[in-house]
């Protein structure tokens, strides 16, 4: 078969341009290497042919791996419990734990027995209770700083004679108190008890040598009440003190100091009483005379020397019988 020369000269061409097609794809495939594979390669997937284009999906994150639990062995869980040491049979520690048991088991099940058990249990306990009492009465009576009956006597014979010179010593201490402050009463005429408590203010005010002002809201005197007292209108006194009950009293310490003593009626003796106490806190009362008004705060204690107390105690336990005498003796 002749195959015309222009036909053969193509053909070689076609064949060369083949040739140097196939060079260049394997030259490519060689410097490539393995990355045919690698994600963006066309060639990857041959398999899915012109597809090769498709979108892949986006890669899911691998999960942190859960931490493992820590499995502690079983002896590693085991708490020695330290038992706590049986108290001393017949003890109070024995009896707080033990008595209760013993009642109630006597009342589940009452038997002779266990009845018996509880009627014993608790003769034990009242004799221990009496054995205390014993020791401490007889501690009161052998300590003078331990006896009560130094501040104020019990029997009835020393105790009346008691009460009778105490009440002589605070009246003392009550003229002590009218000499540095005076009394405000607030009454109105139109009240009925003003007109009872009246005389009582009266006749205290006589008897302390307190001086004593009387306030009505119109400054009016009323009808029943004497000529030579002093009456004043109410300039605010009242609302300042918060006086909302007439009769009132008020005791006023110069320059500045006011304290209600009563709103309502008072007798004299409990009147004279607040006078009393009300100095006493202003500090209008001292020395003997006040040792003499209060003699039932004789060896008390103050808060001072039970701070004291409890300071020596810290550095040393057996310090409270010496420290706790020698702050009662300087109350005496």
């Amino acid at each position: 078969m002749n195959i015309p020369t222009f036909a053969l000269s193509e053909m070689r061409i076609s064949n060369y341009l083949i040739g140097v097609f196939l060079l260049c794809l394997s030259s490519f495939a060689v410097a490539q290497g393995n990355s045919i594979n690698s994600p963006g390669s066309f060639l990857r997937g041959k398999e899915e042919g012109w597809f090769w284009y498709e979108v892949e999906p986006e890669p899911i994150e691998p999960k942190a791996p859960e931490p493992k639990k820590v499995e502690v062995a079983k002896e590693m869980l085991t708490i020695i419990k330290l038992e706590k040491p049986k108290p001393k049979a017949l003890s109070v520690e024995w009896f707080n734990a033990e008595y209760p048991k013993i009642l109630n088991t006597a009342i589940d099940n009452p038997t002779d027995e266990n009845v018996k058990a509880y009627r014993y249990a608790t003769r034990v306990l009242l004799d221990k209770a009496s054995n205390f009492t014993r020791t401490f009465q007889r501690q009161s009576l052998l300590d003078p700083m331990l006896d009560e009956s130094n501040r104020m006597p019990f029997s009835s014979a020393m105790r009346g004679a008691f009460m009778r010179m105490t009440t002589e010593q605070k009246k003392k201490a009550t003229d002590a108190v009218a000499k540095k402050a005076g009394l405000w009463v607030f009454l109105d005429d139109k009240c009925p008890y003003c007109a009872m408590q009246y005389p009582l203010v009266a006749r205290t005010a006589k008897e302390r040598g307190i001086e004593v002002v009387y306030i009505t809201p119109d400054g009016n005197r009323p009808s029943w009440m004497l000529g030579a007292d002093e009456v004043r209108k109410d300039m605010g006194q009242g609302r300042n003190l918060k006086i909302q009950v007439r009769p009132a009293v008020a005791l006023v310490i110069p320059p500045e100091k006011v304290t209600v003593l009563t709103q309502g009626m008072l007798s004299q003796d409990l009147l004279e009483e607040r006078i009393l106490v009300a100095g006493d806190a202003a500090g209008l009362i001292t020395g003997e005379v006040r040792k003499q008004a209060f003699p039932e705060e004789r060896g008390i204690l103050t808060p001072e020397d039970i701070r004291e107390i409890g300071e020596s105690i810290q550095k040393d336990p057996k310090s409270i019988v010496p420290g706790t005498q020698e702050r009662i003796q300087k109350r005496y």
